[in-house]
C-alpha cells in the first residue's frame, strides 16, 4: 500500500492503518561507531522505534564504515544522487540571500552543498511522515528539506548551543572569552538560519526543550529523555573492583569532559589522596587532549584513552565519578553507569534534567570539594552501601530510562501533529513551484 503524504486523506488513512509514523533520520555522519552523543541517542531511538512497529530509515551523507552490526546496516539507506529535476527543485527551495547564507554556513559546517540535493530523492522515494535531523549537520539537513516535504522536519537537538556556551564561559578565565564570543556568534547564526522556524525540536530535559524553543526558535519542542541499552549495560558480580578506585569515561576532546577531569584532578584528587594514599583513578575515552594527557603526571591518575569495552573499566572501579561543571543535556555515561549498577557520585550539573522518583537518590550528590571527598571516602569504606546504591541505580534507570519508553514518547508527539503540519504545508503551497510560504 503506497501512502502519499502530499494527500491529507492518504495521511489519515495511514494513521488509521497504523498507530505509528514512518520516520526518516538524517545526519551528516553515519551513526556508527557510537562515539558521539547524537549517534547514541539517534541509533538507539531508531532501534526502539522499529521494535514498536515504526518503519524507520537512517540516511547519512557520509557512507557507513565496513564493520557495523547487521541491524545498523539494515536501518541505513545510502545517500542518493539527485536527478536534474530534483536538483532544480532543491535550488528553487534555497533561493534569495537567506538561501545563499545557508549554503555558505552549510559549507562551513563541512557539508558539500552539491551532494545535499539527494534529500529530494530521499523524500520522493521514502515519503516519510516525519524527518528527524541528528547532530549539527542534521539540523541543516532538516531545515533544507523543509520546503520540499509536507512531513514535519524536526531537529533531535538534545541541548541548546548558546546555553551550552554560557555554562562553559562561567568556568574559564576571562582571557578565553573573546574566542568563546566568536563561537557563540557562529552558533547563534547557525540557530537563526537552521533551527528558527523548524517544525519542531527534541530536547532531552525540560530546560533544554524550553531553550530550543525560546532561544533557538523551533516552532514546537518536546522533551524525550535519553534511554540506555539495558541489555548491554548490566551489573557483573563476577568482577571484583579494585580497592579505593575511581573511574570516569567519555570523549576526552569534549569541553565539558575536559573541564570535569582537570578540575577534579586539581581540586579534589589531592584531598582524596591525603585520605587514601593508595587511591587510583582511571580516565577512559577517545581523543584525549594535551590538557587531559598531562594528568598522567599526577600520582594515582591513569589516562587510559580509548578501550574496546568500557564495561570492564566500570565494573573494575568501586565508584564512578561525574564531576561535570558545564554543558547541557543528559549524560549517557551516567545512565550507563546506573544500568551497570555502579555506585555514582555526581555533581548537580551531571544530573540536571533527571527525575529521581520517590525515595532516596540513586546517586550521591556533591557540590563542594569537601562534599566530593566525604561522599567518595564513605563509599570506599562501606561495601554494603556501595552495593545498595548500585542496585537502586539499576532499578531507577529501568523505571525511567528504557529506550522503549523514550520511543513511545516520540511516537506520541509525532502522531499529535503530523497531519496538522502536512495540512498546513499543503494549504501554503505555491502553485508556481515546489516551495512553501512560511514565516522564517
Amino acid at each position: 500500500m503506497t501512502i502519499d503524504p502530499l494527500n491529507p486523506t492518504s495521511v489519515c488513512a495511514r494513521r488509521e492503518a497504523s498507530p505509528t509514523a514512518d520516520v526518516l533520520f538524517v545526519a551528516g555522519q553515519p551513526l556508527w561507531p557510537l562515539d558521539q552523543g547524537f549517534k547514541v541517542h539517534g541509533l538507539h531511538m531508531a532501534r526502539a522505534l522499529r521494535k514498536l512497529g515504526v518503519s524507520v530509515a537512517i540516511a547519512s551523507v557520509e557512507p557507513l564504515p565496513n564493520d557495523v552490526p547487521d541491524d545498523v546496516r539494515a536501518l541505513h539507506i545510502d545517500w542518493p544522487t539527485a536527478n536534474d529535476i530534483q536538483h532544480a527543485r532543491w535550488r528553487s527551495a534555497q533561493r534569495g540571500w537567506v538561501g545563499a547564507l545557508r549554503r555558505r554556513m552549510t559549507r562551513y559546517r563541512w557539508l558539500k552543498v552539491e551532494e545535499l540535493a539527494g534529500a529530494v530523492e530521499l523524500i520522493d522515494a521514502r515519503r516519510p511522515l516525519a524527518v528527524v535531523g541528528l547532530g549539527i549537520p542534521g539540523a541543516i539537513l532538516a531545515k533544507l528539506m523543509q520546503p520540499v516535504t509536507v512531513a514535519p522536519c524536526v531537529w533531535y537537538g538534545a541541548d541548546e548551543l548558546l546555553h551550552y556556551h554560557a555554562t562553559c564561559m562561567k568556568r574559564e578565565p576571562v582571557t578565553r572569552w573573546p574566542g568563546r564570543w566568536r563561537r557563540m556568534a557562529d552558533d547563534a547564526l547557525f540557530e537563526s538560519l537552521f533551527v528558527r522556524g523548524l517544525d519542531g525540536a527534541i530536547g532531552v530535559s525540560p530546560t533544554d526543550t524550553r531553550l530550543l524553543k525560546r532561544i533557538a526558535g523551533a516552532k514546537r519542542a518536546v522533551t524525550v529523555r535519553n534511554g540506555v541499552d539495558l541489555d548491554t549495560f548490566t551489573p557483573n558480580d563476577n568482577v571484583q573492583p579494585r580497592d579505593t578506585s575511581l573511574v570516569f569515561w567519555g570523549r576526552l576532546d569534549f569541553e565539558p569532559n575536559i573541564d570535569a577531569v582537570t578540575w577534579f584532578a586539581r581540586a579534589v584528587w589531592p584531598r582524596l589522596c591525603a585520605e587514601q594514599p593508595d587511591a587510583t583513578w582511571r580516565i577512559v575515552g577517545k581523543c584525549p587532549t594535551k590538557r587531559v594527557l598531562e594528568l598522567n603526571a599526577i600520582p594515582g591518575i591513569d589516562v587510559v584513552g580509548p578501550v574496546d569495552d568500557i564495561r570492564n573499566e566500570a565494573w573494575s572501579a568501586q565508584v564512578t565519578v561525574l564531576p561535570m561543571r558545564c554543558g547541557g543535556g543528559i549524560k549517557n555515561k551516567l545512565l550507563e553507569a546506573a544500568a551497570m549498577g555502579c555506585p555514582i557520585v555526581a555533581s548537580p550539573r551531571a544530573v540536571n534534567g533527571l527525575e529521581a522518583g520517590d525515595g532516596p537518590l540513586p546517586w550521591r550528590l556533591s557540590g563542594s570539594v569537601e562534599d566530593w571527598v566525604r561522599q567518595i571516602t564513605d563509599l570506599w569504606r562501606q561495601a554494603e552501601h556501595r552495593a545498595e546504591l548500585g542496585q537502586h541505580a539499576r532499578r531507577w534507570v529501568e523505571a525511567f530510562h528504557d529506550w522503549r519508553g523514550a520511543a513511545q514518547a516520540m511516537v506520541d508527539w509525532l502522531e499529535e501533529f503530523t497531519s496538522h503540519i502536512a495540512q498546513h504545508k499543503i494549504d501554503h503551497r505555491l502553485p508556481s513551484d515546489d516551495g512553501y510560504r512560511r514565516a522564517a
